[in-house]
């Protein structure tokens, strides 16, 4: 009878140690081609946000879509979202599936409403500034954020002939005239669609008149340390964080009053590095070491209220569209 012999402990161990290392080495790399299968999806939902838009310009004599409007007499608020969604029907592209919490649709009094001063909606500011208003659509808190220097806003009373008048009190906010086709010089570098979130809540330094708000919204590299930008002439691609421009100028002729904005289109790109701009002490204090990987350390980041604010669109071609210091 022959005796069969075992593992040793030793031998064990040494397979147990070639399987972790394995493990260790093929985990991340499974991991990295998941999430380039949903880089792949988002670009796609990008795709089709771009081209409905595109197809709302078409039918409208060549103007883009607001990207907020509404007056007094209606009470209602639309968004970008609400003037293009005939032409894409399906309110699922406006979902990143690298930012499950983007629901495409939360309420102004959503679960997340004690977690920030004015919670996570994008609706909710005006909320409490015009108790009456409501939104036309469910497009309040989505996976991307749009460029109100390319889609313009019209918030305020509703004047003769339908036109749009600034509201004195500061109720609405204020009126600028829709973007055209022929106003954008280089459509080509002009980002209409991003990664990006709504913040849930922001400092009072920052609430410099209350316009300041929107354009806080910020990017959010989600796919890979970079991020799906969709550009105004119909392309869309990848982008690494550190690639995107910033700075640009206003408008010739076009000053800003103290807590208002002046829109412009019409930046050159210029380059900056993330590492660079945040403070090692600062990406400590925010929880990561090299690049912000969680919601919570771009809000952490980008609301100190100082200058720059590191999580913002930071003026990519369109500037001022999300800084506030950017005049």
């Amino acid at each position: 009878m022959r005796i069969r012999k075992g593992f040793t402990l030793i031998e064990l161990l040494v397979v147990i140690a070639i399987i972790a290392i394995l493990a260790a080495i093929l985990f991340p790399v499974f991991a990295q081609a998941r999430e380039k299968g949903r880089q792949a999806v988002c670009l796609s939902n990008l795709n089709q946000l771009i081209k409905g838009t595109l197809m709302y310009a078409s039918d409208y004599e060549g103007v883009y879509p607001f990207g907020l409007a509404g007056t007094n007499r209606d009470n209602i608020i639309y968004f970008v979202h609400d003037f293009t969604h005939p032409y894409r029907k399906n309110a699922d592209i406006l979902k990143c599936p690298s930012y499950p919490a983007g629901e495409g649709g939360q309420d102004y009094t959503g679960p997340d409403w004690q977690r920030g001063n004015y919670g996570r909606s994008l609706f909710s500011a005006i909320r409490m500034r015009c108790g009456s208003c409501r939104p036309a659509g469910t497009f309040r808190y989505n996976a991307y954020t749009f460029n109100l220097g390319l889609f313009s806003m019209m918030l305020g009373y509703r004047g003769p002939n339908n036109t749009c008048v600034n509201s004195p009190s500061g109720l609405l906010a204020q009126c600028y005239n829709a973007v055209a086709e022929s106003g954008v010089p280089q459509p080509a570098e002009t980002i209409a669609y991003a990664d990006g979130y709504f913040p849930r809540g922001y400092n009072r330094t920052e609430w410099r008149g209350w316009i300041d708000y929107w354009y806080k919204w910020e990017v959010w590299p989600r796919h890979t340390e970079g991020l799906s930008v969709a550009y105004i002439d119909g392309h869309v691609k990848w982008s690494r964080y550190n690639g995107l421009p910033t700075g640009g100028r206003i408008i010739p002729g076009c000053v800003p009053p103290p807590g208002s904005y002046c829109p412009s289109i019409y930046a050159r790109p210029t380059y900056y590095s993330w590492t660079n701009h945040v403070p090692p002490a600062t990406r400590r204090s925010c929880g990561f070491t090299e690049f912000p990987t969680r919601e919570e350390h771009f809000e952490c980041v980008g609301h100190p209220g100082g200058v720059p604010n590191f999580g913002d669109f930071h003026g990519v071609p369109g500037t001022c569209i999300a800084d506030i210091n950017c005049w």
